[in-house]
């Protein structure tokens, strides 16, 4: 497993990750000031931002998560992302989801399918009514 993002898991197949970018950093006020240059005010941290960049080759593999990141992208919940190594990089909700079909067959599925996930952190996951109903369901 490279990453799990709620209920996808990307892997080397089906659905595959090539590329993942961070950005941090703070957020600043600009002052202008008369005669001078203007100043700035750290305002506090910037929302931490994660792009994630992939290919699903669904002729051999099948489509994979598609279908599962086409939901995370239409719903306003955040999601648990988790690193391959087990490191919990936390709750982030699903700014863009894009996706690109390339050398369509018949039926106008492309035999690649890249698409490109943008995250961005948020401070709090669900409450605990929708974890628990999250929980209930696995065993359902």
């Amino acid at each position: 497993m490279l990453y799990c993002l709620d209920g996808v898991t990307f892997d080397a197949q089906p659905t595959n990750l090539h590329e993942v970018d961070r950005t941090s950093g703070q957020d600043w006020a600009e002052k202008p000031l008369l005669g001078a240059a203007p100043r700035f005010e750290a305002t506090g941290t910037a929302a931490a931002l994660i792009r994630m960049q992939g290919r699903i080759f669904p002729r051999m593999f099948g489509a994979g998560g598609l279908a599962g990141l086409q939901a995370m992208a239409q719903s306003s919940s955040p999601h648990m992302l988790i690193r391959g190594d087990g490191a919990v990089i936390g709750w982030h909700a699903v700014r863009f989801f894009r996706e690109r079909h390339s050398y369509l067959d018949g039926d106008g599925l492309g035999r690649v399918i890249e698409f490109d996930i943008d995250l961005v952190a948020t401070p709090n996951g669900p409450g605990a009514g929708a974890m628990q109903s999250m929980l209930l369901s696995l065993f359902a």
